[in-house]
């Protein structure tokens, strides 16, 4: 017998029937039937171009020339969400342009698929342009430039910054916000973040004490660390943080000797170096769990 096959949404059918019937309406290199599609598409939901963009863009087998047409025909003024999927470097300030002319309105921005730390000028423009943005994903292209333009964004809760850095560290001590709830920054493994010295736990320190409402910082491998830090300048801050990561030589046992009025994150995923977090079981209670490297622990 064979096995059972799922059935597949009808939402997802329909729309796999309609980006098929798009794509080849925009595959003719002269654009004939532009404003055909635009004209067929016009009554369309902002969520309906939505979910068209995300399933053509990313799809790779899809010539790029056909995707970026429909990016260009697609992307309304109040599309809200938008991930560019992966093209080639010769569209990447084609890119950036159309982004800057029809998106207006957009809420989340998945550069990811599109290398631009080449064109920090373009791309400061863009996001100066986009002041509803509330998540922007741009790893391995953010400089000095860009942070100044982050900072601008009065919405932002989610920026991912990740990545080999173009930033300095007077670049990145400029980044501020009141609203950022997640950041993602540096290497797994890496304790500077930026390619000088003396750019790393207490760097990450200052961040954090700038953007006071953090809830997780992603990536970075000494967040501990830094933690420590902030909790020996000022033993009464209280952090917001929900996920702790320190895989350094910082452990979760020093938790333990923190400031009895510090608020300590609710999960830790922590290097294993140090036995002694028995000592301190007493205050990693009040943290829902704690990762040991492979060892799991609900406390």
């Amino acid at each position: 017998m064979s096995p059972k096959q799922p059935v597949l949404p009808l939402s997802y059918m329909c729309l796999k029937m309609i980006s098929n019937q798009v794509t080849y309406a925009l595959s003719d290199d002269e654009g004939k039937y532009y404003e055909v599609v635009q004209e067929y598409l016009a009554d369309a939901t902002y969520e309906v171009l939505q979910d068209l963009l995300r399933m053509i863009l990313n799809c790779i087998t899809l010539d790029a020339g056909i995707r970026f047409s429909c990016l260009e025909v697609l992307l309304r003024e109040d599309v809200k969400k938008l991930d560019t999927g992966i093209f080639p470097w010769f569209y990447y300030e084609k890119i950036l342009k159309t982004l800057k002319e029809r998106g207006k309105r957009l809420q989340q921005l998945n550069l990811k698929g599109v290398w631009v730390r080449d064109y920090p000028e373009e791309l400061t423009d863009l996001i100066e342009n986009l002041p509803n943005l509330r998540t922007l994903i741009m790893p391995h292209m953010a400089g000095d430039e860009v942070i100044e333009a982050v900072c601008s964004l009065k919405y932002l809760t989610i920026l991912d910054i990740c990545g080999e850095a173009c930033y300095t560290v007077e670049g990145i001590r400029k980044l501020s916000s009141d609203r950022l709830q997640v950041l993602d920054i540096g290497n797994f493994g890496k304790r500077d973040i930026c390619q000088e010295e003396d750019s790393g736990p207490e760097l990450v320190a200052h961040i954090m004490m700038n953007c006071p409402n953090l809830r997780s910082v992603k990536t970075y491998s000494y967040t501990g660390s830094s933690l420590q830090i902030i909790y020996e300048k000022n033993p009464s801050y209280r952090t917001k943080l929900k996920y702790i990561h320190d895989t350094g030589d910082w452990s979760a046992y020093r938790l333990g000797y923190a400031p009895r009025r510090a608020r300590l994150p609710e999960n830790g995923h922590c290097s294993y170096q140090y036995r002694p977090y028995i000592t301190s079981r007493g205050k990693l209670r009040l943290m829902r769990s704690v990762i040991f490297d492979m060892l799991y622990f609900v406390l």
